[in-house]
Formats: structure tokens, C-alpha cells, sequence
């Protein structure tokens, strides 16, 4: 089956995931515009609003990630404002608190890749993955049989 654009539907569908996978941003955001405006194939809205999806959602995740190390740095300041002399109130601390907010933050950027390349292998097939936490959101936008 093809798209509109005259390329398989499957790969149009990987090629949404790729795209999430090394642009993001602007190109995710118009790729999934034109497939939600134009294209009638569920299989293609699903994987589209699915790769857009993971892709805030890892963005959400980053920015909290990285604004828990600002809130220890706000710590240890007003600690020395009052001078309390605490363990937190070293830079050998806030330096290991920030090695592991970066760890995790690239622990989120490395699942992030893997199951963005699963998506794009699995869609090229016509298969997905199911995320558990935007499937309900991809049944309820997603598909034309459920707009009105």
C-alpha cells in the first residue's frame, strides 16, 4: 500500500521515527502535520503521533533532569548564606550529585535512541512496539474514525 507521496507506507512510517531520531524539533513537527493532514493510513497517524509523542516526552524528561541539579546548587548556596557547615556544602558533593543527574540523562538519551531505532526496524515491517504510557493518547487523536 502507498502513501500520497507515492512511497510505501511503511517506510514513511519508519522515516517518521528516523526523523525523531536525528532531528526532532521543526522536521518531526512538520512531518507529522503533513501525515495527520493528508495521509489516511491509521498504521502512518499512529507511528507518526507515536514518534512525535516520544520525542516531548524525553524532552520533558531531559529539562527535569536537568533542573534537579539547580535546585542542589540553590541548596548549597543558601547553606552558605547561613554558614552551616554541612557535608552537602562542598563542591566534591554538588560535583557528584551533577556525575549522576548527567548519568541519568544519558541513561534517558540511550533508551530514547534504542527504541526509536526498534520503531523505525518494526515499522518498516508494518509491526510496532506498544508504549504503554501514549497509547492511550494515539487512541484518542490519532485515528479518523474517532474524530468528528
Amino acid at each position: 500500500m502507498k502513501s500520497k507521496l507515492g512511497i510505501h507506507i511503511g517506510f514513511l512510517a519508519c522515516l517518521c521515527f528516523l526523523v525523531g531520531y536525528f532531528m526532532g524539533g521543526i522536521s518531526l513537527i512538520a512531518l507529522v502535520g503533513y501525515i495527520l493532514i493528508a495521509e489516511d493510513s491509521d498504521f502512518v497517524r499512529i507511528s507518526a503521533v507515536k514518534s512525535l509523542l516520544i520525542v516531548l516526552f524525553v524532552s520533558v524528561l531531559h529539562a527535569l533532569v536537568g533542573l534537579l541539579p539547580d535546585v542542589f546548587d540553590f541548596i548549597n548556596w543558601f547553606t552558605r548564606i547561613f554558614n552551616a557547615d554541612t557535608q552537602f556544602n562542598s563542591t566534591e558533593a554538588i560535583s557528584k550529585i551533577n556525575q549522576i543527574f548527567d548519568f541519568i540523562d544519558w541513561i534517558i538519551d540511550f533508551c530514547k535512541k534504542i527504541l526509536m531505532l526498534l520503531l523505525a526496524f518494526m515499522a518498516c515491517g508494518m509491526k510496532t512496539i506498544k508504549v504503554p504510557f501514549i497509547e492511550g493518547l494515539i487512541a484518542k487523536y490519532a485515528r479518523r474514525d474517532r474524530q468528528q
